[in-house]
């Protein structure tokens, strides 16, 4: 395929303690990256929900992808690909969906001059510094401005379980109806 070849990261498909953000990094320097399958590994290819195991990690890729995309998450294609045997899977995309806005707000309150200053300086310590104070900031108040800007629920999980819609959809197509996910 040569120059129309991109790469797809998967973050539940790599070997322990790969430096994933660095490989995005690159992908991104050499106009590579085509996309991601959000998702988190403890063993192997375990399809978690995203961040629940490396959630800083997942910060540091998301603040790559906004350096890409000049404060903007870039346009290439994303995916959740979670796959749960005991979780509810509209449950776990809400909760993935949930981590993905806190990860993105995180990732633009960090100071760039700052960092940048920092990285210029080789100055490892002061750049932790910045990013952790980004990273320790309570985001719920600027995700749920977001959602109320937009007129989505303040809070996902809660009102999906209030509102009663998997209860609902086993009333109405009956609990042993089969999904195979095709």
């Amino acid at each position: 395929m040569g120059r129309k070849a991109f790469c797809l990261v998967d973050l539940g498909h790599h070997a322990p303690n790969v430096n994933i953000e660095m490989i995005v990094a690159r992908l991104i320097q050499f106009g590579k990256l085509g996309g991601f399958h959000f998702n988190d590994s403890k063993y192997g290819d375990d399809d978690l929900t995203v961040g629940s195991i490396h959630p800083y990690q997942f910060f540091l890729i998301v603040l790559e992808l906004l350096e890409h995309g000049r404060g903007e998450m870039p346009t290439v294609r994303y995916m959740i690909d979670a796959s749960h045997n005991l979780k509810d899977p509209i449950e776990d995309l809400i909760q993935a969906t949930d981590q993905i806005q806190f990860t993105i707000a995180q990732a633009l309150l960090v100071d760039r001059d700052a960092l940048t200053d920092a990285q210029g300086a080789n100055d490892p310590a002061r750049a932790s510094e910045v990013l952790q104070a980004a990273y320790r900031t309570d985001v719920r108040p600027l995700v749920a401005a977001a959602r109320r800007r937009n007129g989505a629920a303040l809070a996902p999980f809660s009102t999906f379980r209030r509102v009663g819609y998997r209860a609902a959809m086993m009333s109405e197509r009956g609990d042993d109806s089969v999904a195979s996910g095709l």
